[in-house]
């Protein structure tokens, strides 16, 4: 390796010139490390995640706290929804289908939700970044 990256001395690299020229297998050795040494230096890395650790503190706490508050602003509005949808003069069977409507919609809503992030959390190639 040495010899590839140019750091072996004169007398090592005359030597290792020598083995090289009197065997094909070291000269096919020498080329396929030649072409390993070129693509690895062609290959390029994406940059790694440089984030602060108050990044992730910050990022873990608006989160937490950004889900709190969607699910009691749609529990208050549901609540007061509900009151005012059931205290109204529709008939009960119209109240009965479009709540059926609604709570299906809600339903599935909420188990598309919950599958897109089951499989998020077991998604093996999740922090890949092409």
């Amino acid at each position: 390796m040495r010899y590839l990256d140019g750091e072996a001395s004169p007398e090592e690299r005359a030597l290792i010139d020598a083995a090289v020229a009197s065997s094909t297998e070291l000269q096919r050795e020498l080329v396929l490390f030649r072409s390993m040494k070129n693509d690895l230096h062609a290959m390029s890395f994406g940059l790694a995640n440089d984030q602060s650790v108050w990044g992730a503190v910050h990022r873990r706490i608006t989160r937490r706290l950004g889900w709190i508050m969607l699910i009691a602003g749609f529990a208050i509005s549901g609540v007061y929804g509900s009151y005012l949808y059931f205290s109204s003069a529709i008939g009960a069977w119209e109240k009965l289908a479009t709540a059926a409507i609604g709570l299906g919609i809600l339903f599935l809503f909420g188990t598309v939700i919950y599958e897109r992030r089951k499989e998020w959390r077991t998604d093996p190639y999740r922090n890949v970044h092409r």
